[in-house]
């Protein structure tokens, strides 16, 4: 089957989303209408609809039909994650560059917005991270304390593909530590300064502290290229 003809379905149908024929959580034509609605191939539209739902644009319900999903940027993100999982070391270090540049604009939006419940709960992290040892659970520390700055943010799609983007700065991390058996101070340090700034609403302090943090993890994996491509097997 013609990709070509499959592409043009796609499109059709994304056209009658965003023009309003078609909404949110409506029901789309059964199958022979709707491709002679569209005019084009009942099996270039049914190939259409499969693409669309692995998108999360549609989604088909068990003897219901096909649906307009609920259009959640954030949950239609996901569809990257597979994507970032399987990432090789050549291209870890571009979601790293990727997630720096959103980190950065994030934090100056948490420094901003923040409410004093939001920076006591940021604080209780770091009061755990400063107290924990064990790598893993600093790496889930660390991944929760920046959930948190996203969140205060304010936007939920960029806290979204933050998520996405971050598995391979936890991965890089996790090599660094068995390659070159790093020292977790830096990290609770950097999130000293993070944290300090937020509190203090100091934008400019935040960027730059956050852009500092993920930059030492950049660095080093743009240094170790050749060893990320064979990374060590924990015995």
């Amino acid at each position: 089957m013609s990709g070509q003809k499959v592409e043009l379905a796609i499109n059709l149908v994304k056209e009658l989303i965003q023009s309003g024929q078609i909404r949110a959580g409506d029901r789309l034509p059964n199958e022979a209408d709707l491709a002679a609605q569209l005019g084009v191939s009942r099996n270039s539209l049914r190939e259409a609809v499969r693409a669309m739902q692995t998108m999360r644009i549609l989604e088909a319900r068990q003897g219901d039909g096909t649906y307009v999903s609920d259009l959640d940027p954030a949950g239609m993100m996901e569809v990257l994650r597979f994507a970032v999982d399987v990432s090789d070391s050549r291209s870890v270090i571009w979601y790293l560059e990727l997630r720096q540049l959103l980190e950065v604009a994030t934090v100056q939006e948490t420094a901003i917005r923040r409410t004093r419940p939001q920076l006591e709960k940021l604080k209780d992290i770091q009061r755990s991270i400063l107290a924990e040892n064990d790598p893993e659970t600093l790496m889930a520390l660390d991944g929760t304390f920046h959930d948190l700055i996203a969140e205060i943010g304010g936007n939920p799609v960029h806290a979204a593909l933050l998520k996405v983007v971050s598995a391979p700065t936890v991965r890089a991390r996790i090599w660094r530590q068995r390659l070159a058996d790093h020292d977790y101070q830096n990290i609770r340090s950097e999130h000293e300064q993070i944290l300090d700034a937020i509190e203090h609403q100091r934008v400019d302090e935040a960027r730059h502290a956050m852009w500092g943090h993920l930059n030492g993890v950049i660095s080093w994996v743009r240094n170790n290229s050749e060893a990320l491509a064979n990374p060590v097997t924990p015995q």
